[in-house]
């Protein structure tokens, strides 16, 4: 009997929950969540976790992760696990990941760098390059 198939999943968390999630910078849905994939490798995992404004008030946090296959899915033995085996087999991956706050910069330290920013333009311009 033929039909068998492997039902492949990856599932990501994070600490707080609520983050974003874009895979392969495709947009998944939020933490905690479940999609399916066909291909085994390594993949991108970006995770934002925003405020109802849109700011981050997490880092973001930007994974590569390698996602191995089972056993059962190297060749030879995945055209049996696909094709002769007539269950279907699930291959489940969990990452769960610890985001960390945005640590707010002091404003005397945002002014003090907008100051120096300004004065480096204002140089610039009072002798622009010329080719």
């Amino acid at each position: 009997m033929l039909g068998g198939c492997v039902l492949r999943s990856l599932t990501i968390d994070s600490q707080p929950s609520g983050a974003i999630v874009y895979l392969d910078d495709e947009l998944i849905g939020e933490t905690p969540v479940t999609a399916p994939f066909t291909y085994y490798g390594t993949r991108k995992i970006t995770l934002e976790k925003v405020d109802a404004e849109g700011r981050l008030i997490y880092e973001r946090k930007i994974v590569y992760e390698k996602i191995k296959p089972p056993y059962y899915q190297i060749l030879p033995l995945d055209f049996f696990a696909e094709l002769i085996i007539p269950a279907k087999l699930k291959d489940e991956h969990y990452f769960t990941y610890q985001l960390d706050p945005i640590q707010e910069t002091p404003k005397a330290e945002r002014q003090k760098e907008l100051m120096k920013n300004a004065e480096e333009l204002r140089g610039r311009l009072a002798n622009p390059v010329t080719h």
